[in-house]
């Protein structure tokens, strides 16, 4: 307070934002994502990729998302509550996800020239073109029958992990069309793979950069995930009544 009143951290006027309109927050439909853990054991896969599949399911309530955008300022990164600031950070966003061998390691983008052929060959699936939008992201639908033909014929193998994870990486952590992984989220998922390069930096700063757009322009798309954001919220919110019982996040 003494900052802005000296001027050094004047704040931004929010009269001067727009309305918030349309919001799309690219939530991909979670209910049909679920049916492919069927194919896993899900202990298992908590142990090589943390908690991402739990993001699945947790009921999101988008409203909660619009009303919360009405509170960011995008000069400062920060939800501002009358004299009251909170920004969500890489250490909460860290632990909700609770990727094991969390190194330190800060994950920087390569270049997209060997990343569709790489995830071809990591996950097995066969021809390029058959699994590609044009010459963008992935298809999810091929993935899925995937898994339904591997299962089918009894082949279901290490693979399988890498296929229900690169799925959640593409549609649920970096989503960006509904049912298309893209090659950002796919990069993110090789870096992952090959030197265990925590993601929640990179998921924080989408996160960062999507609040900061819509905004600014009072619409778009909350290309970032949005249940971690969900969640950060109402982990923060204090009530007298029992209305978030059952989260995970609350039994850690």
């Amino acid at each position: 307070m003494t900052q802005v009143a000296e001027g050094k951290c004047p704040r931004i006027d929010a009269s001067g934002l727009p309305c918030i309109t349309k919001i799309n927050h690219m939530v991909n439909d979670l209910g049909k994502l679920l049916s492919i853990m069927e194919y896993i054991d899900e202990t298992l896969f908590e142990r090589r990729y943390g908690r991402i599949a739990q993001l699945m399911r947790l009921p999101i309530q988008a409203s909660t998302i619009k009303v919360l955008m009405n509170f960011w300022d995008p000069s400062y990164r920060c939800f501002t509550f009358r004299n009251i600031d909170m920004t969500p950070t890489l250490e909460e966003y860290k632990r909700i996800l609770d990727f094991p061998n969390n190194s330190h390691k800060i994950y920087l983008r390569r270049r997209f020239e060997d990343i569709a052929s790489e995830v071809v060959n990591l996950l097995g699936l066969g021809k390029i073109n058959q699994c590609r939008v044009a010459d963008e992201g992935f298809k999810w639908k091929v993935i899925e029958a995937r898994m339904k033909k591997n299962a089918k014929e009894d082949k279901l193998g290490d693979e399988r992990y890498r296929l229900v994870a690169f799925t959640i990486f593409g549609l649920v952590l970096f989503p960006s069309e509904i049912g298309v992984i893209s090659l950002e989220a796919a990069n993110v998922f090789i870096e992952y793979e090959h030197d265990r390069i925590n993601p929640s930096s990179a998921i924080l700063g989408e996160t960062m950069l999507s609040l900061n757009h819509c905004r600014t322009h009072g619409k778009g798309a909350m290309r970032c995930c949005i249940p971690i954001l969900f969640l950060w919220i109402i982990s923060h919110i204090e009530t007298p009544r029992d209305i978030f019982n059952n989260f995970w996040w609350f039994d850690l």
